[in-house]
């Protein structure tokens, strides 16, 4: 009886190991054929982000995203391991200034095609206001500034939105990038727009010791920015103004560019507390400016300010909307633009706002009336009323306008989401 139990014990081991021996060739050739299939899609990119239950995922995509094919095919190249850089710029309001939203598309971009650097900065801490959380820019005087929605002040603005200006000939810049693993914003390449005539100081590029290692002159280079290709990577320089002659005697700094030699993208994000379209249209260089940074796709992603105004005019909000557009076209006739419609918010953070659901519908219509490619932020996070479930899951403020930080990078993973669905679509496409 023993021996039998044996047996029959050790038959069903056998049987369990040639299973299990037969599970592992289904499975390797299960893997096998996933691998290749990868292989096969490895141009395309597959995002998904976790979804609220408010959220409308089904609407998470770019309308008229045939309008974006030049951009895609850009990413496309640097799929398949082409050397190139795809710049990309981001034009909004204080949801951009915080730079949340607009690094979460940063990050998910340089993750998946290539990190060419950390892009545009704005000395937005020397001006007074907050500044993104990946770079520091001080100063060691205090410098004038300007925001572009005072449109009335004098001192001109330029890419950034903001402006600072010093007439101390002693005054240094520093600036400061911190990598967040695995992207490294080391850069070895700097581009500094600044005014450029005889009353402006040139400067030296110091090194992290002190050590000068380059100058910029204001007689070089384009009108508006000058450029220099620094000795080794870094994640800190100095601006040191220097006065080689009688009439220079201040500087007025827009912003600066900074780049790497690898392949990947450069997400430019440039924004203002309080903007609104007409004023980025008042702003003296930024149009002209923004052709610098080649972007071969620019975001607009405006409207918040706009219909927090009374009486609110949906038509003047478009017709300025147009003329933004208009001027960026003008200086970037090759680049693709995205609209991006804002998520619903409080006016004067108890009441729900009728003219943001109006100002929704035009952006909408006007988008369609001109085949430009938008993605309806408004109508995927819940439409009219919907603060209330931002609110209440914890991603908005309590000023019932701005979202807490897992607030604006969960809106940033949807844009991202959305882009690349309309990516994945033109690769399968090309096949």
């Amino acid at each position: 009886m023993i021996n039998t139990i044996k047996y029959y014990f050790k038959l069903g081991i056998d049987i369990c190991s040639k299973n299990i021996a037969r599970i592992g060739h289904i499975m390797i050739a299960l893997l096998c054929l996933q691998s290749c299939s990868a292989g096969e899609k490895s141009k395309e990119v597959h995002y998904t982000v976790s979804k609220y239950p408010f959220i409308h995922a089904e609407r998470n995509e770019v309308v008229h995203a045939e309008v974006l094919d030049s951009f895609f095919e850009q990413l496309y190249l640097l799929r398949t391991a082409q050397p190139l850089q795809v710049n990309i710029l981001q034009i909004g309001d204080s949801h951009i200034q915080c730079d949340l939203l607009s690094g979460a598309v940063r990050t998910d971009f340089q993750n998946d095609f290539g990190n060419a650097g950390r892009g545009l900065v704005v000395p937005l801490h020397v001006a007074g206001t907050n500044e993104a959380f990946n770079y520091k820019i001080t100063s060691n005087v205090v410098c004038t500034s300007k925001r572009c929605v005072f449109v009335n002040d004098p001192m001109p603005i330029g890419i950034g939105g903001v402006t600072i200006r010093s007439f101390s000939e002693n005054t240094s810049f520093r600036i400061k990038t911190f990598n967040f693993p695995p992207l490294d914003y080391a850069f070895n390449k700097l581009t500094v727009f600044y005014q450029k005539d005889s009353s402006a100081f040139d400067f030296d590029v110091l090194d992290s010791t002190g050590r000068v290692v380059g100058s910029l002159n204001h007689i070089d280079s384009s009108d508006y920015a000058s450029r220099i290709t620094l000795p080794s990577s870094t994640n800190e320089v100095t601006l040191k103004a220097r006065k080689n002659a009688s009439t220079q005697n201040e500087t007025t700094v827009y912003g600066l560019n900074l780049e790497t030699d690898n392949s990947g993208v450069l997400y430019h994000a440039v924004g203002v507390n309080g903007a609104e379209a007409f004023q980025y249209v008042r702003a003296q260089y930024f149009g002209e400016q923004t052709r610098a940074l080649k972007p071969s796709l620019i975001i607009i992603s405006l409207g918040t300010n706009e219909a927090q105004r009374l009486p609110f005019d949906k038509v003047d909000a478009i017709q300025k909307l147009d003329s933004l557009i208009t001027v960026l076209r003008v200086y970037n006739p090759n680049a693709a633009i995205l609209l991006t419609t804002p998520s619903d918010s409080y006016f004067r953070k108890k009441y729900y706002n009728t003219s943001l659901a109006a100002l929704h519908t035009a952006m909408v219509e006007y988008a369609a009336t001109h085949h430009i490619a938008i993605w309806d932020l408004y109508s995927i996070a819940g439409g009219y009323k919907s603060c209330y479930q931002w609110l209440r899951y914890g991603l908005m403020r309590s000023d019932g306008i701005h979202f807490v930080k897992k607030g604006y990078e969960f809106q940033g993973n949807l844009l991202y989401e959305a882009i690349i669905k309309s990516y994945d679509k033109y690769v399968r496409a090309k096949k």
